[in-house]
């Protein structure tokens, strides 16, 4: 019998659920955790819960982001940065998730999907050692 991924549980899980609500959902729930413990696998719940927070994010348009800076950030700073990734991604809605960096000389390093977005000046001061290195 092939075995089942954690990502497989999580997207059967949302589907299944999708549009439910009471005791509906509350059954179907309670039935997952069973099969779940009779499949020995409560153990991966956390890591199931967080394809199943994955896969809901992607179904309705949310885009979470985590930006990296020296010092907090003023709000029109962060509504900015919602703004430009509501845009850049096509979004329903942005979670910022934001964390301070002492090493950070200045700017901003944002991590969203995929991908980096590193306009910090350490990053610029970097590129201009390289580009001056590479053009002697």
């Amino acid at each position: 019998m092939a075995k089942t991924s954690t990502k497989d549980i999580a997207q059967a899980l949302y589907e299944s659920t999708k549009g439910k609500s009471g005791a509906e959902l509350s059954r179907l729930l309670e039935n997952a955790v069973a099969l779940l413990a009779k499949s020995r696998l409560l153990g991966k719940s956390p890591e199931i819960l967080e394809h199943l927070e994955k896969i809901r994010d992607k179904d309705l348009g949310i885009v979470s982001a985590k930006v990296t800076s020296r010092h907090p950030l003023a709000r029109h700073t962060l509504d900015e940065i919602r703004r430009a990734l509501k845009s850049r991604y096509r979004a329903t809605d942005i979670t910022l998730e934001t964390h301070e960096d002492p090493s950070l000389i200045g700017g901003i390093k944002i991590e969203a999907k995929d991908e980096l977005i590193d306009i910090s000046l350490k990053n610029k001061l970097r590129q201009l050692q390289t580009h001056l290195i590479n053009n002697q």
